[in-house]
């Protein structure tokens, strides 16, 4: 081989290697995007993943709440001696004596039974939906509602109180973590969603509903400290005896939240039944006109709303030497 040639093959080889590493950057142009672009959706799946998975938790969380304070108050009913309830601070629930858990069987004392149908977390998309079919049925029920801001919150506000329903407090946050850090938190967070309606509505509510219920196992403060704080700042709480069990992580559907609630119903004079009123709770909605109906032929049964007249369901049972 000649010089020239020589000098012409590696010339050559040159040439192939530039077109090869210009053919190796084409190929890494077009697919680094498509890799790229196939791990971000991998990582946003995951993050929905695991958005999903705090989600379930929180609700179990809220679902086992509610009924561990079910089951701490229907376990109370058994205990007229006067001993400590589940609770385990110190209080007693339930007694035969204790307000509003009277037992359906002494109906000879207690001829009317009284339910009230309570919504706690509104207002929400679902707020006028309950408004108009308590409307339909001449209906007035009680709304422990959340401190939301925004015309259209403030309009179900004023709905809720013109239309002759109760308006009650559930926390302006509801955010446990800040309302249950101290007896000072909870009370200043009562306190501005007290005003708050108050400047929006006119009305001074004055009836709470505690969120997880007075026997909630997440507050960071003893519950019977904020039930001294609550009442002497005029205000009344109000947990309940029925639970239509909305709240579970697992959406219920309408026939499994009337059970939940016509199957309890009976056993007490003066039922306070748990219901919510958020926007994924349609299954909600759709079950309140039958339960309506059902309660409505119960004999000797009235539907009301809360009023300084209503007797109190609590979970725990002041003692005595407790408030004194």
């Amino acid at each position: 081989m000649t010089e020239k040639e020589a000098q012409e093959a590696k010339r050559h080889k040159r040439v192939d290697r530039l077109k090869k590493g210009i053919m190796g950057l084409f190929v890494f142009a077009v697919l680094a995007p498509i890799v790229l672009t196939v791990v971000f959706m991998l990582r946003i799946n995951s993050l929905e993943n695991r958005l999903r998975d705090v989600t379930g938790n929180l609700e179990k969380l809220q679902a086992e709440e509610q009924k561990s304070a079910v089951e701490a108050y229907v376990s109370a009913l058994g205990n007229p001696s006067g001993q400590e309830g589940a609770s385990g601070q110190g209080a007693t629930a339930g007694q035969e004596d204790a307000r509003g858990q009277e037992d359906a069987s002494d109906e000879e004392d207690v001829p009317v039974r009284k339910v009230y149908l309570t919504f706690d977390d509104g207002p929400s998309s679902n707020t006028d939906n309950i408004l108009d079919i308590l409307d339909t049925y001449g209906v007035k029920a009680t709304f422990f509602v959340t401190g939301k801001e925004g015309a259209k919150a403030e309009a179900s506000y004023r709905r809720i109180v013109e239309e002759g329903h109760t308006l009650g407090m559930h926390s302006y946050t509801h955010d446990y973590s800040v309302i249950y850090a101290s007896e000072e938190a909870f009370m200043e967070d009562m306190e501005k969603l007290q005003r708050y309606l108050y400047d929006v509505t006119g009305v001074q509510s004055t009836y709470i509903r505690f969120p997880g219920g007075s026997s909630n196992k997440v507050s960071d403060v003893d519950m019977r400290l904020l039930i001294t704080d609550v009442h002497e700042a005029g205000m009344e709480y109000f947990d309940w005896n029925v639970s239509s069990q909305d709240a579970s992580s697992k959406p219920l559907t309408k026939e499994e939240i009337l059970d939940n609630c016509l199957n309890s119903i009976e056993r007490f004079q003066n039922c306070i039944i748990l219901m919510h009123d958020a926007g994924s709770k349609d299954s909600t909605v759709e079950a309140l006109p039958e339960l309506i109906e059902h309660i409505q032929a119960m004999e000797h049964t009235e539907l009301l709303p809360i009023t300084e007249d209503t007797v109190p369901v609590w979970h725990i049972k002041m003692t005595q030497e407790t408030e004194d």
